[in-house]
């Protein structure tokens, strides 16, 4: 065994040590096998509602996310940012007397690891929800666990410890994948268009032998297809050639020099990760390569007094921003918007009963599943001088949050109008359904914060995203319960007012319990 293999089995062998001595260890486990548990069961749901459960399901399915992950795993090994080394690792690592590419398949290891873990849920979901034979599945997984770690590994070397091919032929290949992504989008959006929003155009699609004869890429899901759909003439070529070129890369990636001239770069990478983790942890926004934003110059005359100065510095902050309180947040829901409308459009929801229930099931799914991000009003109980201001903990801690609850308000609208006006939703419905955003965003955010007052850091942050989504799934359940009750016995708008005042009332209680955060500093400890 090298030292590298021994560092990284010892590493992971003395952290499942100290966490068998830790209780949150085991709850963390229960949480994991129920969250498991609940998102096959919610996968299997959704498969049957979409029509993608069967074998031809889960095939398209693999294959479209191999279009997208391949090209940019490649993307960023080129770049020299795929690869992610702990500074400890920058100091030690690099120092130690070993190959350049063993380097390279070390920082790897952390990767294949985690592809070998969710290929195992792939495997289950496969069997179980999918309908695969358990056999196709077995082959699927010995594709995926070892075949596919070990190109990866080959193309990782070949374009992270590059030193001998041009930067020009890596800067066209940059291009190339950028371009297989963007086609592939744009012939998916026509094919649906044409054809509709359904299982066959994404079946097609990917069937076509254009698509499977590119290289790697489409090589990769012409084998998928073989496993689990069966051999037919042009997926057979493409998986020989997929197999050939693997072994030849795999020589190529073994004959290739490579002294470490990548060092500089991985370490500057690492630097510049763990750097802005910190930052933001502390709620700066921070861009791709770790340099802060661009800030411009502005003019404020400053209103607030008391705790309502926090307000107003965090909108001067917010002012000097480029594009103000917009961010890749925004983006993000502006998307989940739009998809909201294209889909609700070619199923042609608009004529269904349960239309209206549509946006308000996908803004509760969002608001749960993704943790809060971390924003300005979160710097807010670093500063000192917060826990001076002559004011109560309840007017700190809405000053401070006051910003928060404007941008939800922006992304409530952008989540909300595309789809309502795709389905010819009356105007209230969307004022209520952005109402409700707001409701919920707040009452993850104070849930949050409830959750560090309660325990603190005792249960790590695992312990407290645990208490967080088990008080975010209480109001939720309680919300869904009064929309039931009130629109059966009364009316479907009334059910929706009701559930906007029980959840705002219980994000209240919530709220008024998240203020003994503002007492003291050592509040959170």
């Amino acid at each position: 065994m090298s030292s590298l293999s021994f560092v990284f089995f010892q590493t992971i062998k003395n952290k499942l040590k100290r966490s068998l001595k830790r209780p949150q260890t085991f709850l963390a486990l229960v949480f994991v096998v129920l969250y498991a548990a609940l998102v096959l069961y919610g996968l299997g749901s959704m498969s049957v509602d979409f029509g993608l459960n069967s074998p031809e399901g889960i095939a398209t399915v693999l294959s479209v996310l191999m279009v997208m992950i391949v090209p940019a795993n490649l993307i960023s090994y080129i770049k020299r940012k795929g690869l992610l080394f702990r500074p400890s690792e920058v100091h030690f690592v690099f120092a130690a007397p070993e190959e350049p590419k063993k380097v390279i398949l070390h920082a790897g290891m952390k990767q294949f690891l985690t592809n070998f873990i969710v290929e195992l849920f792939v495997l289950v979901l496969g069997i179980g929800v999918f309908g695969v034979t358990p056999y196709k599945m077995i082959l699927y997984f010995l594709y995926a666990g070892v075949l596919e770690n070990i190109l990866e590994g080959a193309l990782m070397i070949i374009c992270y410890g590059n030193e001998t091919l041009p930067k020009q032929f890596f800067t066209v290949l940059t291009y190339i994948m950028y371009g297989v992504m963007a086609a592939f989008t744009l012939v998916a959006i026509y094919f649906v268009s044409v054809k509709g929003m359904q299982l066959s155009v994404f079946v097609d699609l990917i069937q076509l032998p254009v698509v499977q004869l590119i290289p790697i890429i489409g090589w990769e899901i012409a084998l998928i297809q073989l496993i689990i759909i069966g051999p037919v003439g042009i997926n057979v070529v493409a998986t020989v050639l997929l197999l050939t070129s693997t072994v030849l890369l795999v020589l190529y990636a073994k004959k290739m020099k490579c002294t470490g001239e990548f060092y500089e770069d991985a370490a500057k990478f690492a630097e510049d990760y763990d750097d802005r983790m910190k930052r933001s942890k502390k709620g700066e926004v921070v861009v791709g390569n770790g340099k802060k934003k661009y800030l411009r110059n502005v003019k404020m005359a400053y209103k607030g007094t008391y705790a309502k100065a926090i307000f107003y510095r965090q909108v001067l902050e917010y002012r000097k921003n480029r594009f103000f309180i917009f961010g890749w947040n925004s983006v993000l829901f502006l998307v989940i918007g739009v998809a909201i409308a294209v889909v609700s459009y070619y199923n042609k929801i608009s004529s269904q009963p349960f239309k209206m229930f549509v946006i308000p099931g996908v803004i509760a799914y969002v608001i749960f599943i993704f943790s809060g991000y971390k924003t300005k009003w979160s710097k807010e109980l670093a500063n000192p001088y917060t826990y001076l201001i002559p004011d109560s903990n309840f007017k700190k801690m809405w000053y401070a949050t006051k910003m928060e609850h404007i941008r939800a308000l922006i992304d409530g609208l952008l989540i909300t109008l595309p789809g309502s006006i795709v389905m010819g939703l009356p105007v209230s419905y969307m004022i209520l359904t952005v109402i409700l955003y707001m409701c919920l965003n707040a009452n993850k955010l104070y849930m949050n914060m409830l959750a560090d007052v309660v325990i603190g850091k005792m249960f790590g942050e695992l312990g407290r995203t645990i208490l967080r989504m088990l008080f975010q799934g209480l109001v939720l359940c309680v919300g869904i319960i009064v929309v039931v009750a009130t629109g059966a016995f009364i009316s479907v708008t009334a059910g929706f007012i009701m559930m906007i005042v029980v959840i705002f009332l219980l994000t209240l209680v919530g709220a008024i319990g998240a203020s003994f955060a503002f007492e003291r500093m050592e509040a959170l400890d």
